[in-house]
């Protein structure tokens, strides 16, 4: 299981984060917010989500390294 927080501030990341996430259709991803869960290989999906809050990315796939350096530039600051 792979599990990170992601932070998604605008309409262009969101676009960016499904360009990635269509590089993975074998990947069974879901981000958790609240009590909405989308999936975000759709825009739809993600631009139905609070995009200012934090959002929780999970799989119980097996992620290579690759995918996970390309969520560095969507993961939220520790706080």
């Amino acid at each position: 299981m792979y599990s990170t927080t992601l932070y998604i501030p605008d309409i262009a990341t969101a676009k960016r984060l499904v360009e990635i996430m269509d590089r993975y259709p074998e990947v069974n991803v879901r981000i958790k917010s609240d009590n909405l869960e989308i999936d975000p290989h759709s825009i739809m999906g993600v631009l139905s989500l609070d995009l200012n809050r934090k959002l929780t990315l999970e799989t119980k796939d097996k992620v290579s390294a690759q995918f996970k350096k390309d969520l560095l530039p969507f993961m939220a600051d520790a706080d």
